[in-house]
């Protein structure tokens, strides 16, 4: 699915009454496609009489990824807890200190999967979900040094970069095979070697 700023406006009304007592603001919603951050909490500040007056308080959410309700629900409570911490005057340990943990935690308590992290590896890519049987082709190596690494390559270049890996000294074996597990969406898809040895592969 995907968000919109009316939805996440009204989800924000809903978690302020329950959880914040209605104590924040409605700040700016934004709708944006970051594949690293799926949401963020931003603010601006003055000076005003020698104190610190924080404004233009906005929530982005990114909708780069095809997630499911409760998955965007836990990223704008992540935001919140931000949101109140700020609003409030609280002084944290750290971005994510021991007051976030602890408010995060009381409401994971409640049902949620709120995380100071998200591991977005097996997660869609929105607007590529319909690609069923789209088919990878992928790179799998493993050095002298024992790294093992994988890699989705342009088919069009699988010959010239078959005869790199065949050359490169650091390449104990590789092989290629096909996949049509949606897990390869996320890799770029190389064409020619980056660093004239062999592709930059992905753990």
């Amino acid at each position: 699915m995907k968000v919109s700023t009316i939805l996440l406006k009204t989800w924000f009304d809903e978690f302020n009454r329950e959880y914040f007592r209605s104590s924040l603001p409605v700040p700016k919603f934004v709708i944006g496609n970051a594949r690293t951050q799926l949401g963020a909490m931003a603010y601006k500040w003055k000076s005003v009489m020698g104190r610190k007056e924080y404004y233009g308080y906005t929530i982005r959410i990114s909708n780069y990824y095809d997630a499911d309700e409760k998955q965007f629900k836990n990223v704008l409570l992540h935001e919140m807890i931000h949101y109140y911490i700020v609003i409030k005057g609280i002084k944290d340990t750290s971005s994510h200190g021991i007051v976030f943990r602890r408010i995060m935690n009381e409401m994971n308590a409640r049902g949620w999967n709120i995380t100071v992290r998200t591991d977005t590896r097996n997660w869609n890519i929105a607007g590529k979900s319909s690609t069923k049987g789209e088919t990878f082709l992928v790179l799998a190596a493993v050095t002298h040094a024992g790294k093992h690494l994988l890699s989705v390559v342009n088919p069009a270049y699988a010959r010239r970069i078959e005869r790199i890996m065949k050359l490169s000294q650091e390449v104990k074996w590789h092989a290629f095979y096909t996949s049509c597990d949606s897990f390869f969406h996320r890799f770029p898809k190389y064409e020619v070697p980056a660093d004239g040895l062999y592709p930059r592969l992905s753990l």
